[in-house]
């Protein structure tokens, strides 16, 4: 055999079982031990009416985490879409804030998230509230997401829609989700291992959403260890573009005709009960907010099957024991699209 020189041969390492064992042991403890000890080294420190980040929205472990500082003995917790969250106002300018300005103290924390509908406001009350144990508990229902076909996501065309990793992934069946079987598994496996919450938490807020490689690829330059010190975003940040803080008339909106799906077959009316009985499951005390939705902006037809829709809700609610508001409609300069409050709205409905 010829000679060969041993300096360009292939270093291989050979490892025992027991040194696997080792390996392996060693490496689980780390990935464990790694989101912990992030949170030390930054952690969260919520000021007066905070609110989980827009640009953060679906940074769901971030989200628990703000769940769990906010949230003390006392706290009542709201839980809700882009309506609880103040999508056309300032977080000084929520509901959350109007509520507290009249305790006096804060008791009230705005765990709303931005365009999260009943499916996925189930996941994540499921997967990630852990906060939300024997305590108070107020729950939107926003009938918006009855609307139509498409926004009860029951139309068999695949489209995109908010929050797809927090719907369920195989029962109950949704239409228009058409994600792979692996991504599905993958999505089932990541909502219950911390190591991949943390490392979804800082692609989402140090790395414009991107993964590691694909980030260096658009920054050639850039140090990526220098983006770890970034401060996260504001809870006062806008969303994109900054909504216009006028009414729905003065942005020439006009009325429309909602297609208003069956209660018997709406995938998330089904959706939101589940999340109620979530909530209820864990010893909670629930208040239930219906609305208020702009009937203003309803034809005379499609306010009729909106007001048959509230007392659908009504009776449920009423069957099952649970407390419930049903606020009176808003004035309708108070309105900035279809479901939304502009300030001097969530102020009124504070006093309701």
């Amino acid at each position: 055999m010829p000679d060969i020189d041993v300096r360009f041969g292939a270093n291989a390492v050979r490892l025992s079982a027991r040194e696997w064992g080792i390996a392996i042991l060693l490496t689980t403890a780390l990935l464990g031990i790694l989101p912990f000890a992030w949170w030390r080294f930054k952690p969260l420190r919520p000021g007066e009416d905070y609110r989980l980040p827009f640009r953060l929205g679906q940074d769901y472990s971030l989200y628990a985490r703000m769940g769990r500082t906010l949230c003390t003995d006392r706290s009542i917790a709201i839980l809700g879409d882009s309506v609880v969250w103040g999508h056309y106002v300032s977080n000084e300018q929520t509901l959350s804030h109007y509520l507290n300005r009249m305790a006096g103290e804060r008791h009230f924390v705005n765990l709303g998230v931005d365009g999260i509908h009943p499916s996925a406001l189930d996941g994540l009350i499921v997967h990630y509230a852990p906060v939300l144990k024997h305590r108070d508990v107020i729950l939107h229902c926003n009938l918006l997401w009855m609307s139509s076909p498409r926004q009860d996501l029951q139309i068999h065309k695949e489209f995109a829609f908010n929050h797809p990793d927090l719907v369920p992934q195989f029962f109950p069946r949704i239409p228009c989700y058409r994600k792979s079987l692996s991504g599905r598994l993958g999505t089932v496996v990541g909502r219950e291992v911390r190591i991949a919450g943390w490392t979804r938490h800082v692609r989402i807020a140090y790395f414009d959403g991107k993964d590691l490689p694909s980030w260096t690829l658009d920054h050639p330059y850039g140090n990526p260890l220098a983006r770890l010190n970034l401060p996260l975003p504001s809870p006062a940040e806008p969303p994109t573009p900054v909504p216009v803080a006028k009414s729905w008339t003065e942005q020439g909106f006009h009325r429309f005709h909602a297609a208003w799906v069956d209660p018997e077959t709406s995938i998330q009316w089904h959706a939101f009960q589940r999340a109620v009985d979530h909530v209820l499951e864990r010893k909670n005390r629930l208040l239930v907010i219906v609305g208020p939705f702009n009937e203003h902006m309803l034809t005379p037809e499609s306010l009729q099957q909106y007001l048959a829709w509230k007392k659908v809700v009504e009776a449920w609610l009423t069957a099952k024991g649970i407390p419930h508001v049903i606020p009176a409609v808003l004035p309708s300069e108070m309105y900035a699209d279809a479901s939304h409050p502009l300030a001097q709205g969530y102020a009124l409905l504070a006093k309701q």
